[in-house]
């Protein structure tokens, strides 16, 4: 074994005393941040108090909040105008250095604004936690790349409906959709669940007609008259409130409301001021509580990153838009840590899918009863045991079409019959009567032969196995 000189050991202890100075510069440098500012972009002064008191409050919660990490509130409120919101977003929320941003809409601007949020905000890798928005389009990560929300997509709907068509036996239904991006992800996602989860084909919901329709309708009429010529007599329906009004005005005409028939709609459609005694709806839970869902957000938030914090480095949030170069890596690390997380808040169990959109929320079902009352008769609910959701209905207290107790079969039973006759020997032998022949023979029974191009009908004669 060589024997080192001095020369050799001060150069080891140089280089060895000099990684060691690199080493702590280093991690000096990767220090995580001690301060994060959350943004808010809120509907209303209520909305942004109780968004300063939860952040507020999340600074005592250890379970949440390591030490010496502190969370500051920037809010700004939601303007109508989409153009001004990227404005506002830039020079109030972005220039503060915001790590992520909280987002709600009002009712009557729709979700322009939000949109405009996630844009701006995706564009620099900084999250964005919707707590009111519920279009498909925001499920789109090429479009938006840093956008969850704590509220389902309405599309998720399908969910429902296919555990609902089970409790009920239903095998063949008819949807009837907008030919929108919401109406069209609804029936994929009908499609596309009922042939993963669940294998028995026997008790699988097949779709027999898919009705699609465009937004605005005047009348429904031509369409309910294809309708009729389908076997099934259960309607699931995706529309607008107006859209909905128009269907059920149509249908009631032409008695499709009546007994023996099957709705169940999504949450807009049971809005309509004639939605017909006996439909059943979904209505999600919390949808109307931005409190809590606001406050679920920042816990959902709080607790992403203090696991990030853990794992690896937090660099700085960007601070300037004039800045397009600006590729945020901790953003986006972030916003993949906040899809992993499952938590128990206000609004439920809170947990995303890989498109950032909720999951297990929860729903209740409505039963549509004289006058246009309400009625709750079931639940789409969390299990925490399993850790799956489950349906629980009161089947003794929907009132279906026709003000009936009972459940309609759920498809038409024909009360015709029709028989054809195929010539195949030895089962079937025909001949023709020739024209000095009125009767057939004992060991035959007559067969009209029918030509459906021209509608003539000429005399036959059938005998055989198959003829008795």
């Amino acid at each position: 074994m060589p024997v080192l000189n001095g020369i050799n050991v001060v150069y080891l202890l140089f280089c060895g005393i000099h990684l060691g100075v690199i080493a702590q510069k280093h991690s000096q440098h990767s220090d995580n941040p001690s301060t994060y500012n959350i943004g808010g972009v809120l509907a209303d002064p209520e909305s942004e108090s109780h968004f300063r008191t939860i952040i507020s409050n999340l600074n005592f919660d250890q379970q949440y909040v390591p030490r010496k990490v502190t969370y500051y509130d920037k809010t700004i409120r939601m303007d109508k105008n989409p153009i001004k919101t990227v404005f506002n977003v830039c020079d109030k929320l972005i220039e503060k250095r915001v790590y992520a941003v909280v987002v709600s809409h009002e009712q009557t601007s729709g979700d322009l604004s939000p949109a405009a949020v996630s844009y701006t905000s995706g564009f620099y890798q900084i999250p964005v936690i919707g707590i009111s928005s519920r279009d498909a389009a925001f499920s789109d990560k090429n479009i938006h790349v840093s956008f969850l929300r704590t509220v389902p997509p309405y599309y998720h709907q399908a969910d429902v409906w296919l555990e609902i068509m089970f409790h009920f036996g239903y095998t063949k239904v008819i949807i009837i959709h907008s030919s929108d991006t919401d109406g069209r992800a609804i029936l994929g996602r009908f499609q596309t669940t009922s042939q993963t989860n669940y294998d028995d084909i026997d008790v699988r919901a097949t779709v027999e007609m898919i009705v699609e329709f465009e937004p605005k309708l005047d009348s429904f009429t031509e369409h309910l008259i294809d309708m009729k010529t389908a076997q099934s007599r259960v309607y699931l329906l995706y529309a607008s409130t107006e859209d909905a009004q128009v269907i059920f005005r149509d249908a009631a005409i032409n008695n499709m409301t009546e007994a023996g028939h099957a709705w169940i709609v999504t949450e807009q459609a049971l809005h309509a001021n004639n939605t017909p005694v006996g439909v059943l709806g979904l209505v999600l839970e919390h949808a109307n509580s931005d409190k809590e869902h606001i406050r679920d957000s920042v816990y959902v938030l709080a607790s992403a990153i203090k696991e990030m914090m853990s794992n690896e480095t937090i660099t700085e949030a960007p601070k300037d838009c004039g800045d397009s170069g600006v590729n945020w890596e901790s953003g986006k690390r972030l916003f993949q840590y906040l899809k992993t997380r499952n938590i128990t808040g206000k609004t439920g169990q809170v947990a995303f899918d890989d498109n950032g959109d909720r999951i297990y929320a929860g729903y209740d079902v409505i039963n549509i009863h004289e006058k246009q009352k309400k009625h709750v008769v079931g639940k789409f609910y969390y299990d925490p045991e399993k850790a799956k959701m489950r349906l629980r209905i009161n089947d003794s207290e929907i009132l279906w079409p026709g003000k009936q107790k009972k459940k309609p079969e759920g498809i038409m039973i024909p009360t015709h019959l029709k028989i054809l006759t195929i010539e195949e020997k030895p089962f079937v032998y025909t001949r023709r009567l020739t024209d000095d022949e009125v009767n057939c023979d004992e060991d035959e029974i007559p067969c009209p032969l029918f030509n459906a191009t021209d509608g003539s009908e000429n005399e036959n004669c059938c005998r055989g196995y198959c003829i008795d």
